[in-house]
């Protein structure tokens, strides 16, 4: 769920938050209706009567209360409340192929390998530093093409913390930086599929070079990291792939629709990736993790969405990465949605398309938002790393 930082802290990911641990508690809502219930019933007169007296000694006047009523409205309550935990419940376990991580197996993060791409900057540099601040030994790999935009913790950068630069738009050059990071660090055990890249132009006005980029970097590159990482992960079954995905992918907006195909066919990688895990290689215990985030407060973007912020607050970069280290060291995969109401509009995909593009894709007309990136792209579909 979105946090604190998001829109002064009140949003609808605040208001769903108090709903769901308060009235929508079923370890309130449903001791709530068996009290009430055995109240109402002859044998409990007396201590109605007492509890009766009580709240009139405090000028509560509970004489007209209709407890039969009481009772239904906190059964049906309660009853939605635990039908939402056992779907929370459920969506977990059948993300994780039924299995349990093995008592200490995600305990020991001096001992896994993570390669995080596009951790020069923005989500990326915030999910390496989150996981140096809760254990400085993890060792980890950043890829990307620009250099480092932040300074690491002394001592780290060259011993477990390692950058390599690659432009990830070329698939020579993921085989070989992917060859080096085995060589010079290690086996990976996580890998953390986040740099991409938008061009913002419309289809019409786009040059070659700019789809090109847009979905060699943003999707093509994930599954050939995957291509090359996924190997080890199986034959040990440990292992933890998690994917930076995008509403976007849900509701493709002007402007962006090369960037929007990327993230759906990241949505379509992570999706298919579990079938084969679980039916193909035999690895049950390899995580999966996709991020379906809203708009996030990164270089990627310029200006302020005019999508309602109660509804659809844009994203820090903190929040974001928070969430992904918390799924990293829980030992589980799942699908992070955030802001959560996210979730629910993903649900009305199944809805009739023309309720579906009225309610929700036509909201992203105008999102009176610019695209920019930290890369160029030369005439040759080459990265170039833009000085901010």
């Amino acid at each position: 769920m979105a946090t604190h930082r998001e829109y002064g802290g009140f949003h609808i990911d605040t208001v769903t938050r108090i709903i769901r641990k308060t009235v929508l508690n079923e370890y309130i809502a449903l001791p709530v209706a068996a009290a009430v219930t055995w109240l109402s019933q002859p044998s409990s007169s007396t201590y109605l009567r007492q509890i009766l007296d009580l709240a009139a000694s405090f000028n509560i006047n509970l004489s007209n209360l209709n407890l039969a009523q009481l009772a239904r409205i906190a059964l049906y309550l309660g009853g939605t409340g635990l039908l939402l935990s056992t779907n929370t419940f459920l969506n977990k376990w059948a993300a994780n192929n039924w299995t349990r991580s093995p008592p200490g197996e995600w305990s020991r993060w001096d001992r896994e390998i993570v390669v995080v791409t596009g951790g020069s900057s923005g989500i990326g540099a915030a999910v390496v530093q989150a996981l140096l601040a809760r254990n400085p030994r993890t060792k980890i790999a950043i890829v990307d093409f620009a250099p480092l935009r932040w300074t690491p913790p002394a001592g780290a950068l060259g011993a477990n913390l390692h950058y390599f630069q690659a432009d990830l738009s070329k698939p020579d050059a993921v085989r070989a930086v992917c060859a080096r990071v085995r060589d010079e660090v290690g086996h990976p055990t996580v890998l953390v599929n986040n740099a991409g890249l938008v061009r913002g132009f419309n289809l019409v006005e786009g040059e070659y070079a700019d789809v090109e980029v847009t979905l060699k970097t943003n999707l093509t590159a994930p599954f050939l990291l995957v291509k090359e990482f996924l190997p080890d992960m199986v034959r040990n079954d440990h292992g933890h792939v998690v994917n930076v995905c995008s509403t976007s992918a849900l509701m493709p907006p002007p402007d962006m629709v090369d960037y929007a195909a990327s993230k759906a066919g990241i949505q379509a990688l992570h999706e298919g990736l579990w079938m084969e895990l679980r039916y193909r290689y035999n690895a049950p215990r390899v995580r999966l993790t996709n991020g379906v985030f809203n708009f996030i407060r990164t270089p990627l973007l310029d200006g302020n969405p005019s999508q309602p912020q109660f509804l659809a607050p844009i994203l820090h970069v903190e929040t974001v990465s928070e969430a992904i280290v918390d799924a990293l060291y829980s030992g589980y995969g799942g699908v992070i949605y955030l802001p959560g109401i996210m979730r629910y509009i993903a649900m009305l995909r199944a809805a009739p398309e023309w309720f579906f593009s009225v309610a929700v894709k036509s909201t992203t007309a105008d999102l009176a938002v610019g695209f920019r990136g930290r890369q160029r792209i030369d005439e040759t579909g080459g990265v170039q790393t833009v000085s901010k």
